[in-house]
């Protein structure tokens, strides 16, 4: 009855019926992205209990996905399951991984947050789980462990039809301490593997991607060969309800309707159900489908909840250690769920690891590191790392002035005030002001003194960006001893 009620729901939203076509075949997606270790409920600044009306939580994931599962059902993944949560950041992947056994998964793709412990837990996540992982635009050494688990795409049966499924992951991440392993061109792949598949058979072609909707757009565009594209990356939110803020409809019809993008946010509050009609060619003839709300509605799996119940046990006391009390809330900016260029957790977070090295020049942190605000009242540990999840190192960097400004317009090159923009700088002890139209910085001051180009400056900044990552040119750099998040918290507890 339950699966019913969706199907009908996600019709009504979308507008549409499907009908009864002679030598049709039918489909039905249902998928996931960025999910991110987020075991629990949660809203906007925490985690919340498996029997809240908060959205999400595994345990709800896996009985939505086991109750619609058929013999025509796909159930994808496109990437980004480790890093954001406490889960993570003390466990690594020990407590994902028998949920992520026990969910019916067909097939996934990686996402750069796959690769944030020098593949190590990647390698060792997927050897203990039997899923068929496809990325295309990964080069590796046929020695290399990761290869043995990784095929550039597959083909699925499913009803006596060849499904192709290829996948891609954004050529931001970062392979670290793995000079062979390299992220290569998405266009040159995603051909290769197209005129592969269907010299194999399939005529339904399906893209798992990681490199972000607006990458997505411009994939479809290229490859009018594809019929759907899964997404992730960007945390889009695709969905047909007008009372729910959304980054489009579900789903962006591309190409007169021969190629479709769907996508379902992040962290798994929604997941993603896409009905289609296919013809004997591999032709859409009609589809119909929505993102569906994990509420409280959705029955907790029991033997989810006793790995999730393990779980928290096992944290719950490193968790529980309080750092500060906040009369006031801080958060993002002004109807923002990240940061941009006004940014009060940026600011907060800056300012607080400058106390803790008062004599150097400034703070740079990258504002896709910082996930959450604090909420007011207590501060546990638990919030810092909602709010910092990362395991960054802590260093100390020489710029000079100019380099400085490099660094800066790097971080504005993408800025969108709509967008998530991941390579913008929060800062302390700098002040920036740029146009949005053109990217220009106007003027920059170091400690309230115009910046002089060939002066020498130190800052403190993760190791992440000072190794390439958002595509930050790589600098030689002094290590601290301490990540971002153990300063974070020894400094916090003395910040008024």
């Amino acid at each position: 009855m339950k699966k019913l009620f969706y199907l009908l729901l996600v019709g009504v939203l979308c507008g549409c019926v499907l009908a009864n076509h002679s030598d049709s075949y039918n489909l039905t997606l249902i998928h996931t992205n960025d999910l991110h270790s987020h075991l629990l409920p949660f809203d906007e600044s925490h985690d919340c209990s498996l029997t809240s009306d908060c959205l999400g939580g595994f345990a709800r994931l896996k009985t939505f996905m086991i109750q619609e599962k058929d013999s025509h059902t796909l159930i994808l993944d496109a990437g980004d399951r480790f890093t954001e949560t406490s889960f993570y950041t003390l466990l690594k992947s020990k407590p994902l991984l028998p949920l992520f056994q026990q969910m019916p998964y067909d097939v996934i793709t990686l996402g750069n947050h796959e690769f944030d412990d020098n593949l190590s837990e990647t390698i060792s996540f997927l050897q203990q789980w039997p899923v068929s992982v496809v990325v295309s635009n990964l080069k590796m050494p046929k020695d290399d462990p990761l290869s043995l688990l990784v095929k550039p795409s597959v083909i699925v049966e499913k009803a006596g039809r060849k499904i192709g499924i290829i996948g891609v992951i954004t050529q931001e991440t970062m392979v670290l301490d793995h000079p062979k392993i390299s992220v290569t061109s998405i266009s040159e792949a995603v051909s290769k593997e197209i005129e592969s598949l269907k010299g194999k058979g399939a005529n339904i072609i399906i893209v798992l991607s990681h490199i972000g909707l607006d990458a997505d757009q411009q994939l479809a565009q290229d490859f009018p060969d594809i019929d759907v594209i899964v997404g992730g990356h960007s945390h889009s939110f695709l969905n047909n309800d007008s009372r729910i803020s959304a980054n489009g409809p579900y789903p962006i019809s591309m190409n007169q309707g021969k190629t479709l993008i769907v996508t379902s946010g992040m962290g798994g509050q929604f997941i993603g159900q896409l009905q289609l009609v296919f013809d004997s060619k591999g032709e859409i003839l009609e589809y119909q489908g929505n993102t569906i709300p994990m509420d409280s509605k959705i029955p907790n799996d029991p033997q989810a909840i006793r790995s999730i119940q393990q779980s928290q046990e096992e944290i719950l006391a490193i968790l529980s250690e309080p750092i500060i009390t906040l009369p006031h809330g801080i958060g993002f900016s002004v109807d923002r769920n990240y940061c941009d260029k006004d940014c009060p957790i940026g600011q907060y977070l800056t300012k607080i690891l400058h106390t803790a090295y008062p004599s150097i020049d400034g703070v740079l942190l990258n504002s896709g590191s910082i996930r959450r605000g604090f909420p007011a009242g207590q501060i546990r540990y638990q919030h810092l790392i909602d709010v910092y999840p990362f395991d960054n190192s802590a260093v100390f960097i020489h710029l000079t002035g100019k380099e400085l400004k490099g660094f800066l317009e790097h971080g504005i090159a993408q800025y969108r005030s709509d967008k998530k923009t991941n390579a913008l700088l929060q800062t302390s002890g700098i002040t920036y002001h740029f146009s949005a139209s053109d990217k220009k910085i106007k003027d920059i001051f170091v400690n309230g003194k115009p910046v002089e180009l060939a002066k020498n400056y130190t800052f403190l900044i993760s190791s992440y960006l000072v190794e390439g990552g958002d595509g930050y040119p790589k600098k030689t750099y002094q290590k601290t001893g301490y990540t971002i998040r153990e300063i974070l918290k020894k400094q916090m507890k003395t910040f008024n």
